[in-house]
């Protein structure tokens, strides 16, 4: 190939045009990056700075059919309510948490309260060692929001773990006060868990190799069965629910959790992040409720619920006194 050489005038001239062509290239690149950070900020703002009162569509929230959860819905859908132009649905048929991050996952719901032990461990199958609850909350909000595109509100306060818990005269007969105590009679003994007790990692299986104890039987079984159960001496133990009214009216034995195998529980509400998108202002609604319920009140708005009051009465009842909602 046959190439000219230009004179060193011509060469320097076109070098230079060269030079003020791509520096008006890269002065264009960045005026139009700032004009479309300036339409997208704007949106962004203007969806965040919207009234939540103004907001249009349906959100669903949904629940466990236990007790707790029930009733934590419920005050979902009311603040829910009382602060956004939302058309809110409940449903709180669901038969157990992993049904719920199924459902979500489906685009079915985009709400539903939760405890963080039971998701570290049943959904994102955590097997490392315990961890602190603010480690367990870190956790949990991280891997959803990494993995399923679900975050988590602020805890509402509550920690509801598991407890071993048996009969008055069962404690005293056998002098159990903690559950290293069961070594040596659980043996001869049936115990009794909610409906996967018997299955998940944060639970039986988990228990029984930490401890080195093993049951004569594990049956699983409806959550409310349990203390039906116990009180007619068809089981010796069960793994209660630490905030469920029922452990007093029973007068069960809590035995401690000697060897700190079960996680913490804190509850919280789970919110599907493309809803989040669309109504930002839900998630610090919710957040509204956080640090509010212990575990003794908590255990009072169960005992409520399960003397037969409706959960609507009791969620509005709790949230008017203490002036989340008129």
């Amino acid at each position: 190939m046959n190439c000219k050489k230009l004179p060193r005038k011509e060469a320097e001239n076109n070098r230079k045009e060269l030079l003020h062509v791509r520096c008006f290239m890269k002065v264009l690149c960045v005026a139009l990056l700032a004009l479309s950070v300036s339409v997208v900020g704007g949106i962004g703002t203007a969806v965040a700075n919207q009234d939540p009162m103004d907001y249009k569509g349906t959100i669903r929230v949904g629940g466990q059919t236990v007790n707790e959860s029930v009733i934590l819905a419920w005050m979902a859908k009311l603040l829910l309510d009382e602060y956004t132009g939302l058309d809110v649905k409940i449903n709180t048929e669901f038969a157990a948490s992993s049904v719920l991050h199924q459902a979500m996952a489906e685009g079915e719901l985009d709400v539903y309260p939760s405890w963080t032990g039971t998701q570290l461990m049943g959904i994102l199958r955590y097997e490392g060692p315990k961890l602190s609850r603010e480690e367990t909350f870190r956790m949990v909000k991280e891997g959803f929001e990494k993995n399923f595109n679900m975050t988590w509100s602020k805890p509402i306060g509550f920690n509801n773990t598991y407890v071993m818990a048996v009969r008055h005269e069962t404690a005293e007969k056998y002098d159990l006060h903690k559950a290293s105590d069961l070594k040596g009679i659980a043996e001869k003994m049936k115990l009794a868990g909610d409906e996967n007790f018997d299955t998940r990692p944060d639970a039986y299986p988990g228990w029984s190799k930490t401890y080195g104890i093993k049951f004569k039987e594990v049956l699983p079984m409806q959550y409310a069965m349990m203390y039906k159960a116990i009180a007619n001496k068809e089981v010796d133990v069960i793994a209660a629910y630490s905030t469920d009214s029922r452990i007093a009216k029973l007068n069960l034995t809590l035995l401690e959790d000697d060897k700190g195998f079960f996680p913490d529980y804190s509850a919280a509400y789970v919110i599907d992040m493309k809803t989040l998108e669309k109504y930002p202002a839900i998630l610090p609604i919710l957040e509204k409720l956080s640090g509010k319920i212990d575990e003794k009140t908590m255990s009072t708005l169960n005992g409520r619920y399960d003397n037969g009051e409706e959960p609507e009465d009791i969620a509005k009842g709790f949230l008017e006194g203490i002036g989340l909602v008129d």
